[in-house]
C-alpha cells in the first residue's frame, strides 16, 4: 500500500517521461486546433460551387480586424410569405439560390436543409415585416489599407462578389470584382 500522504504527492517532481508526455500532448492539441480551423475555412473553396453574388461596400475599416470591405449582398435581405412569424432571430436557415444572368439571388427560406439545387446557409439577424436579415459569414472581404479606403471613396454600391458555397452550405468569398473605377 503507498503511504505517500496527499501533501507529499504535491511536492513531487515529475519525471522526465511525464513531461515529455505533457508537452507532447500539449502540441498535438495545438496544432490540432489549427489544423482544423483552417480546413474548416477552406474546405468551402476545395469542395464547393462557385458562384457570383452582386453587392455594395457598407464600411471599409476596423481597429480590429484591419482594413476591409464590409458587403452588404443581395441575398442578406429575403422576402418571406406571413410576415416572418415563422423564423426566430438567431436561428439558422437555408437559403436556396438561382442563377439570372450570371448573377445568384436568393428564392426561398427554409430552416431545413434543400434536397437539390444550390443553396447557401445563414442564420437570421434580425426580422422586419415581410422579410428577414441573414449574414452568411462572408460579410467582409479584406484588402490592402489604400485600395480599401480607394473602394469606399469611388465605389458607391457595384460590386460583384465570387463565393464558393460547400455542400453543407458553408460559403467562402474569395474574389471581389468592383465595377468602377476604384478596382480597375
Amino acid at each position: 500500500m503507498n503511504t505517500m500522504t496527499l501533501h507529499g504527492w504535491l511536492y513531487k517532481k515529475p519525471g522526465k517521461r511525464t513531461v515529455q508526455l505533457g508537452l507532447y500532448l500539449t502540441l498535438f492539441f495545438q496544432l490540432s486546433v489549427l489544423s482544423v480551423e483552417y480546413l474548416g475555412s477552406v474546405l468551402p473553396i476545395w469542395t464547393g460551387e462557385a458562384i457570383v453574388l452582386k453587392t455594395e461596400p457598407v464600411d471599409p475599416r476596423s481597429l480590429f480586424r484591419g482594413n476591409f470591405v464590409r458587403l452588404n449582398y443581395e441575398i442578406n435581405r429575403v422576402t418571406v410569405e406571413g410576415g416572418g412569424k415563422d423564423y426566430k432571430e438567431g436561428e439558422v436557415i437555408f437559403v436556396t439560390l438561382i442563377e439570372k444572368q450570371g448573377i445568384w439571388q436568393a428564392e426561398t427560406i427554409d430552416i431545413k436543409r434543400p434536397e437539390h439545387g444550390s443553396y447557401i446557409r445563414g442564420r437570421i439577424r434580425s426580422i422586419d415585416s415581410g422579410s428577414v436579415r441573414v449574414e452568411y459569414g462572408i460579410e467582409a472581404f479584406f484588402m490592402p489599407k489604400e485600395k480599401a479606403l480607394k473602394v469606399q471613396d469611388e465605389m458607391r454600391g457595384h460590386a460583384l462578389v465570387r463565393v464558393y458555397v460547400a455542400p453543407d452550405g458553408k460559403a467562402r468569398a474569395v474574389g471581389f470584382k468592383c465595377l468602377g473605377e476604384a478596382c480597375g
